[in-house]
């Protein structure tokens, strides 16, 4: 039988081991030849080049890939202020499809800046990382039984897809970190003739924000981190802290569906339901709605924590309903959209997320003793999107170029956070981390949930906005009011996903 192959891109996964970052000096601009800029195939108003960055960055004359580009010119050119470059999340979320489909932004920003985006090396259009379908399809739910049969299963499964990674993508799968990123940003900086850019992170981009400002510190004019990912955190750590945010936005929903009569599932003990559903998961007698597809526990609790990232909390309790009833499945598409199962998810990020974070396990007793205090972290979904991607690079078999340390951003550029005190995967306690991390930072919070603050509500543009047109941050310690899920018309960016 033939071998198929996937496109794919990398993981948000975290650390088993801290390491400490290196010191960069701020590297020489690289050579600079003008973008040939054209109409878009897709959409001619938008245009659409590409940026030739080497594959090695220590080898600058090696081998190289062409980054696509694409970029949505200031409606108001008088006014122009120059480039905001958008670092979309994932990782591995195509930056060109965003801005050919629409902007996430006012029409104060589109009118003064030229909005411009990239797909990251070894995703979509940028030289996408390509693995082996069929493993892809065959991949286990890592759900650990204690035994070192089980473990040395795992490593080995993620050793041979690793290696089809590497047999139909060669030296890129090892180039893929955020700080290789970050300087194919400086490249696209260049091509662009700026000086000085704006960047506006979101999600896994916030990553190559970081990584940005810490290499560049003096190009950087304005950098706005929204849904920010705490790159220092151990494995434990990682785990833990994602599974408690997931746990608290469940948490919320559970509260909002006691408080609001239009709730499916209004005067019903939602936890305990939840908890039936996921026994019945478990024993492999719970089956996807209108279908004799089985979920499996994972897959349960993935779609509590997908829901929770616009959030799309009706069409949640209209979910649980159906599976505990056996309905049809009739959920809006829209909303189903974003009540992804992990089948969509995994494939993407593997590699990506493996050269950002190392999450090395040398045991079967350390795998099941993350998944343990994962479930303690979260007595109640028991499980966190995040954690697929510590067994999945666990052993990776391409080296973690871009390891977890705390940001060292030393530039005079001010830096905005802004993340949802209720955030089902960017946790506010990883904006809180970061915003101490970095001094120049201040933390803006949106009272209220979901991924992606920043066109929330007017509170949360206008903030945004000032500093990006005017560099004048909010006052310190910020809100800006909830707005109640059931107004909430879908997720207002892309989300992270780790996944999408």
């Amino acid at each position: 039988m033939s071998r198929r192959v996937l496109s794919i891109v990398s993981a948000i996964a975290l650390a088993s081991t801290l390491v400490a970052a290196p010191v960069f000096a701020e590297p020489a601009s690289p050579p600079a030849p003008p973008i040939n800029w054209q109409p878009c195939a897709e959409r001619p108003e938008v245009e659409c080049g590409a940026v030739e960055v080497p594959v090695d960055w220590s080898k600058p004359h090696g081998e190289t890939i062409q980054m696509a580009v694409a970029r949505r010119k200031a409606t108001s050119p008088e006014q122009r202020i120059g480039s905001l470059i958008y670092l979309e999340g994932g990782p591995g979320v195509s930056g060109v499809s965003t801005v050919l489909n629409a902007v996430p932004f006012s029409p104060e920003i589109t009118s003064k800046f030229d909005v411009v985006s990239f797909d990251a090396r070894g995703a979509a259009r940028s030289a996408g990382v390509r693995c082996d379908l069929e493993l892809l399809d065959d991949m286990p739910e890592f759900v650990p039984d204690g035994t070192p049969e089980q473990f040395e299963s795992v490593r080995g499964y993620v050793k041979q897809l690793g290696d089809s990674c590497r047999q139909h993508s060669g030296a890129l799968l090892d180039n893929l970190d955020t700080a290789s990123v970050a300087n194919d940003v400086d490249a696209l900086r260049a091509g662009l003739a700026e000086e000085r850019i704006s960047l506006f992170g979101f999600s896994y981009g916030t990553l190559t924000g970081q990584m940005y400002a810490e290499r560049f510190p003096n190009r950087v004019r304005a950098l706005l981190l929204d849904s920010v990912v705490d790159h220092s955190l151990s494995t434990e750590e990682f785990v833990t802290t994602g599974a408690a945010s997931a746990e608290d936005s469940f948490n919320e929903f559970v509260k909002w569906c006691a408080e609001t009569q239009s709730c499916a599932l209004h005067d019903e003990d939602v936890p305990a339901l939840f908890d039936t559903l996921y026994e019945r998961a478990r024993r492999g007698e719970l089956n996807r709605p209108g279908s004799n597809e089985k979920m499996t526990p994972t897959a349960l609790s993935e779609i509590m924590t997908r829901g929770a990232y616009a959030p799309v909390w009706p069409a949640m309790a209209t979910e649980l309903k159906r599976l505990r009833d056996g309905g049809a499945a009739d959920v809006a598409a829209r909303d189903r959209a974003d009540l992804l199962d992990e089948q969509e998810a995994i494939p993407d990020e593997t590699a990506l997320f493996c050269a950002d974070w190392n999450t090395r396990i040398d045991s079967a007793q350390r795998f099941q003793e993350l998944w343990d205090a994962q479930e303690d972290a979260a007595p109640q979904l028991r499980y966190s999107m995040l954690w697929k991607f510590v067994p999945l690079c666990a052993n990776w078999p391409a080296e973690t170029k871009n390891p977890q340390h705390e940001p060292r951003l030393t530039g005079a550029a001010p830096v905005l956070i802004m993340n949802a005190l209720h955030d089902p995967t960017s946790g506010y306690n990883w904006a809180t981390n970061v915003d101490r991390q970095v001094d120049s930072a201040e933390l803006l919070t949106y009272d209220g949930w979901g991924h992606g603050v920043y066109d929330r509500n007017e509170c949360t543009v206008r903030a945004a906005d000032r500093y990006l047109v005017d560099l004048t941050m909010p006052k310190p310690d910020t809100h800006c009011p909830a707005v109640p899920p059931e107004q909430q018309g879908g997720a207002p960016m892309s989300p992270m996903a780790v996944g999408r």
